[in-house]
């Protein structure tokens, strides 16, 4: 991808989410040395079992498909309902992204996932050979996942490091805010610091770049001449109607 550093050393991505950017990294650069984290926990703990136990979690995936099947409704709200651990908890997320409404990860602010149940014939919940995979690109590879706040990297990056912040979009209208990825809600504060620290890493000599919706909050805060702001094209996942999912743009932030 051109919007990546010809030259870095270690990577980081403290907004991990379904490390997109990372594993497109991976592909080019088999055995990267990676220092990903995100404040989801179960999120954190779902990429450890894949790389560890992926068979696991593929059995209680196949359970999960077998029992869905039965009586879809029924058992999705069930599941969703219930507090397991370890392995169970892991495909618990994995069934839950597969048959909810549009794979949207949305929680209260108790902390409990919220979204309804989607309207799928056949979903695909145990993607068997993908997850072998991505297990396979997991232990190849020199990544050290945490569960910790996106300002606790400055603590690691050094000169010469890159570091990708995918954060949760500014809100472009009033019915677009979808902030709740833990119960923990990222506010104007939170961008704030965000921007603050952008501004420190940029100053120590390591590679940002920063992905958010086209908001003119967001390009004001880096609107000095150091950052480079580029609107690309994309496309929403999130709306009742599909012709509604196209001509949206966002907004990619670099210093290089």
């Amino acid at each position: 991808m051109r919007n990546y550093p010809q030259k870095f050393d270690t990577y980081f991505e403290p907004f991990l989410g379904g490390g997109a950017v990372m594993f497109n990294l991976l592909t080019k650069h088999p055995g990267m040395k990676c220092h990903v984290s995100d404040l989801n926990s179960d999120l954190i703990l779902t990429y450890i079992a894949i790389r560890d136990k992926v068979g696991e979690v593929i059995e209680s995936l196949e359970n999960h498909s077998k029992n869905y099947h039965k009586n879809p409704s029924h058992y999705y709200y069930k599941v969703r309902e219930s507090e397991p651990s370890d392995i169970e908890k892991v495909s618990r997320l994995i069934f839950l992204n597969r048959t909810c409404f549009n794979g949207l990860y949305r929680v209260n602010s108790k902390g409990r996932f919220n979204v309804p149940l989607g309207s799928y014939t056949n979903p695909n919940i145990v993607n068997k050979d993908n997850l072998i995979a991505t297990s396979q690109i997991l232990q190849s590879s020199d990544i050290e996942f945490l569960c910790r706040d996106f300002a606790e990297i400055s603590h690691d990056i050094k000169k010469g490091d890159f570091v990708y912040f995918d954060p949760p979009y500014q809100p472009v209208s009033n019915t677009a805010n979808f902030t709740s990825y833990t119960n923990r809600h990222f506010t104007d504060q939170d961008l704030q610091r965000l921007a603050d620290l952008a501004g420190r890493l940029d100053s120590k000599g390591c590679k940002v770049m920063l992905s958010n919706s086209q908001s003119k909050k967001v390009e004001k805060l880096f609107s000095s001449s150091k950052w480079n702001i580029k609107k690309i094209t994309a496309k929403r996942a999130i709306n009742s109607d599909a012709k509604n999912r196209t001509g949206h743009f966002e907004i990619l932030i670099k210093n290089y």
